[in-house]
């Protein structure tokens, strides 16, 4: 870290009332208008990852990108480094972490989309090299980087240090540095990442802004992922209990494991991910063998992989289930078995209930409740099934586990949360 980002840091730390009074002013001007922009922002970067993807916002401020964020389905992790900041974050009811993305980690974690806007304008050209490396690491492969960026074009001052004046001055100068379209995309480039979009706009000259969408490359055949996202995953729209929801996130989830281990076939992962729930469709106690069954017979498949291939995939999604005794036979198997679980709670009460009701629609609520918990508790208790066959994990998960394991073990706090949960939703 540079030391004007370390100053800069020192002057938020010291100033951010100052900052966040102001930008609540200026906001109020305008109010409709910010969360339109915010809105949009967040729709087009992340709408495609599907609900419920889990997003980190870097140098979240106040918190207002992250709770709109939240608003619209996702979930949300803020993160910032000056207290008065993150208690501001804290006092949103968001759920946050202090953070410096060009210091720190978060020990293995990652996630579906990064958001950071108007951040890393305080970066000079190695702290953007470390930042942009750091938030590549941070996503899962397909993943999303949404952000906004000084154009130099719209410079009125020098690279360096200043306060604005009126409405933007908070008492103290920090330091600025502005870029070219043709700087910013090759530091895009050299990181890793695939511009998707690129706007420049605000300011009086409207040219003020870089605003970009970046992805991630998955390392999957985009031939693949055309056939499964038109044939495959439209299918699972016809279930109940949110399974076209459940199955971005096995996919995404297989993806980030699969990206530390290089033996694997990612093709192979993703498509086994994207079968792996189909043959509920016709049966859910043998699913996994009808799932095995339409992936043998979908000869598309063998337009992409061998037949030795095409087997292993089948196999992996027979062993899938964590009802099933023994290990699943490849790793492969075991990928997309960890992959399987449910890592956040308010998707596993939704999934749960839903599964309930479509099982036994004539059962009441409470009824249906007590069926939810029952599954979850044999699934996530310490010793569950479930959790005996996970075989790569996150610190989120674990954390998910415990939680999801000690609010099943008791029917009356269970049926209270889930009640709470439910008349929530109906909102």
């Amino acid at each position: 870290m540079s030391e004007e980002n370390r100053k800069t840091l020192e002057i938020y730390e010291k100033f951010g009332k100052n900052y966040l009074d102001n930008a609540k002013y200026r906001n109020s001007l305008k109010q409709k208008e910010v969360d339109e922009e915010n809105k949009k922002a967040i729709l087009d970067g992340f709408s495609r990852l599907g609900k419920y993807a889990r997003i980190l916002e870097i140098g979240a401020g106040g918190g207002e990108a992250s709770l709109m964020a939240k608003k619209l389905g996702f979930k949300v992790f803020a993160s910032d480094v000056p207290e008065y900041f993150l208690n501001e974050i804290r006092a949103k009811g968001l759920p946050c972490c202090k953070f410096n993305v060009l210091t720190d980690d978060l020990e293995g974690r990652k996630f579906d989309g990064v958001m950071a806007f108007r951040v890393f304008l305080h970066f000079n050209p190695e702290d953007l090299r470390v930042a942009l490396n750091r938030v590549y690491k941070l996503l899962r492969p397909g993943g999303r980087f949404v952000g906004s960026m000084i154009n130099i074009e719209d410079k009125k001052v020098r690279d360096g240090w200043y306060d604005f004046p009126g409405k933007y001055h908070i008492g103290a100068e920090r330091y600025f540095y502005y870029y070219s379209l043709a700087e910013i995309e090759e530091a895009f480039k050299k990181a890793g990442f695939l511009l998707d979009e690129m706007n420049i706009r605000g300011g009086d000259s409207g040219k003020r802004w870089f605003e970009f969408i970046l992805t991630k490359p998955s390392g999957v055949k985009p031939m693949i992922i055309k056939y499964i996202e038109d044939n495959i995953l439209p299918e699972y729209k016809k279930l109940s209990g949110h399974t076209d929801v459940h199955i971005n996130q096995v996919i995404s989830r297989s993806l980030a494991f699969v990206e530390d281990l290089p033996e694997v076939d990612i093709n192979m992962a993703y498509v086994i991910a994207a079968y792996h729930d189909l043959g509920r469709l016709v049966d859910d106690d043998a699913h996994n063998l009808i799932s095995a069954e339409i992936m043998r017979n979908d000869e598309k498949l063998r337009d992409f992989f061998s037949e030795a291939e095409i087997e292993t995939m089948a196999e992996a999604v027979e062993d899938h289930r964590a009802s099933l005794k023994g290990d699943p036979r490849t790793i492969y198997g075991k990928i997309v078995s960890s992959a399987d679980r449910n890592v956040d709670v308010d998707d596993m009460l939704a999934r749960s209930y839903d599964c309930a009701v479509g099982l036994y629609p004539d059962k009441t609520e409470d009824e249906r409740i007590e069926i939810a918990r029952t599954w979850l508790y044999e699934k996530y208790r310490p010793d569950g099934y479930a959790v005996k066959k996970i075989y790569f994990s996150t610190p989120d998960d674990k954390e998910c586990f415990e939680k999801i394991g000690e609010i099943t073990k008791d029917p009356l706090t269970y049926r209270k949360i889930a009640r709470a949960f439910n008349r929530k939703r109906r909102l």
